[in-house]
């Protein structure tokens, strides 16, 4: 793992964004923010929602390359799997991350666990279905992480409410990026 190359391809994706019309990635502020989540915590396993072009996937693959972890990201569009797995291996991360192609549904549903943490960026009707088949795969203080809280804050309030009200949950907002809800389990 070359730290100093992630970096520079940080930057490179963050530059590329402003140019696509289809990148929907998180900022800048909020991927150092769940990079420190995942060191904090100690995540081993990651398991992300939602690949895009691979920014978020390089915060993740240097936060668990320091721990010797895994992480794991889904995403439906094949230029987007191409593209993404294509910037871990030159970021080698390539052995870090898995990159699968398909319906997240499908995909979740047969992941090993434990899961450390998870990060769910990907459509927002579908939100609850990825989270409760995340939920029972999730260690006792693991983590979900669900971007988009702030910007689509009408659109997600029914999976807000649900994550808040759960019994076997602890969730807050956090004020970065494009709003992020941190459900931990209990």
């Amino acid at each position: 793992m070359n730290d100093g190359k992630i970096l520079e391809l940080i930057a490179e994706l963050d530059e590329l964004a402003k140019g696509r019309d289809d990148a929907w990635q998180i900022t800048m502020e909020e991927g150092w923010t769940l990079h420190q989540i995942a060191l904090a915590t100690g995540a081993k396993r990651i398991v992300e929602v939602g690949s895009s072009y691979g920014f978020s996937g390089l915060f993740w693959g240097l936060a668990v390359g320091l721990v010797g972890g895994r992480v794991d990201t889904i995403d439906r569009d094949p230029k987007k799997f191409d593209s993404s797995k294509a910037t871990f291996a030159k970021a080698g991360l390539g052995d870090v991350i898995v990159n699968h192609l398909g319906d997240a549904r499908e995909i979740l549903a047969k992941l090993a666990e434990p899961i450390d943490l998870a990060f769910i960026d990907a459509d927002k009707p579908s939100t609850l279905a990825y989270f409760e088949l995340l939920w029972p795969k999730l260690r006792v203080g693991g983590s979900v992480l669900t971007d988009n809280a702030a910007t689509h804050r009408k659109e997600m309030a029914p999976f807000v409410a649900h994550v808040r009200g759960r019994s076997d949950a602890k969730s807050i907002e956090l004020s970065v990026g494009h709003g992020v809800e941190w459900t931990v389990k209990k």
